[in-house]
């Protein structure tokens, strides 16, 4: 990932709605409502909301949350490798993980067309 893209798109707020679009789209395509209120003004909101939908799916339906990180596109791997360098919980990194692969989806979409 292009880690710095990323983190500045984060800071400066952009490629918010298409980013909450995104989650949307790969959320239902694993039967999970992403009905986030609109207008969403923040990243930080984001990843508030995503942290309590992605603790909910861990309590009450693994299966799904591991067909979510298909859908995004992150590996088992890849998480057990960003566990070891962080220093958050796991609900917290997943959510930051998701988030941040579903603006690069964005990011690169965009530099594409």
């Amino acid at each position: 990932m292009y880690l710095s893209e990323v983190n500045n798109s984060i800071q400066n707020n952009n490629f918010l709605n298409e980013t909450v679009s995104q989650l949307k789209k790969d959320f239902l395509m694993v039967g999970v409502n992403f009905d986030i209120e609109k207008p969403v003004s923040s990243f930080n909101k984001l990843f508030i909301f995503t942290y309590n939908l992605i603790n909910a799916l861990n309590e009450r339906e693994p299966k799904r949350l591991l067909n979510l990180l298909y859908r995004v596109d992150l590996s088992e791997e890849q998480v057990k490798e960003e566990m070891q360098s962080s220093e958050l919980s796991f609900i917290e990194l997943l959510s930051e993980m998701i988030v941040k692969r579903e603006l690069y989806k964005v990011i690169i979409r965009k530099k594409i067309s």
